[in-house]
């Protein structure tokens, strides 16, 4: 049986420009096993009187034994331990301590069968990121590109009107912004992998 191409979600950008443009079903037309990282899940899910997070919520427990991965970390433990105590101090970046971590020492889980890996990010930092060893089947994509790609694959209509609905959204949403339009940032693997979802 082929392996199927995993797309790995350890930014929480992707979900809040997506949920901001009411397209959150998009990471689902890839057809591919979601993982994320456990303190980015919480992040995204962790007050439920924002709506955003209410509906993020929402649609990654309706993925929950349908295809969704969230992968433990010890900072995402830590962290879970103290929501739970009561202790939790936010804005001390255990989110992006949580995908150091996973990046360090999860992502091999899911590259060493060969299969391609998307990894999808918004966090400009994710673009000077560096691994001991850059596996050539782990692919780097924007959520701009990967809108482009959805279009160039027949699976939406215009990324430009997704893309509009992000940064020019119904009050009282907030605007998403980003560097890297108009075409989004897509990294090639050195020689390591293919893969393109099928149209609708």
């Amino acid at each position: 049986m082929k392996t199927r191409c995993v797309l790995l979600i350890p930014d929480s950008g992707p979900l809040n420009s997506l949920w901001t443009a009411g397209r959150l079903e998009l990471l689902t037309t890839l057809d591919m096993p979601i993982v994320m990282v456990d303190e980015i899940y919480a992040e995204v899910t962790g007050d439920l009187s924002y709506p955003k997070d209410r509906e993020v919520k929402a649609f990654l427990d309706g993925l929950n034994g349908k295809g969704l991965t969230v992968e433990e970390t010890f900072v995402g433990n830590a962290a879970r331990a103290a929501r739970e105590a009561g202790t939790f101090e936010s804005g001390r970046g255990l989110g992006d301590a949580a995908v150091v971590e996973f990046m360090a020492n999860g992502v091999q889980k899911y590259t060493t069968n060969g299969a391609p890996v998307l990894l999808l990010f918004e966090d400009a930092d994710f673009r000077n990121v560096r691994f001991l060893r850059k596996p050539d089947n782990l692919h780097l994509l924007s959520t701009v590109a990967m809108l482009r790609g959805l279009e160039r694959s027949g699976i939406i209509a215009s990324a430009d009107d997704v893309i509009k609905a992000m940064t020019n959204p119904e009050s009282p949403k907030r605007a998403r912004a980003f560097n890297d339009l108009p075409d989004g940032y897509e990294e090639e693997a050195f020689g390591g992998s293919h893969c393109e979802p099928a149209g609708p």
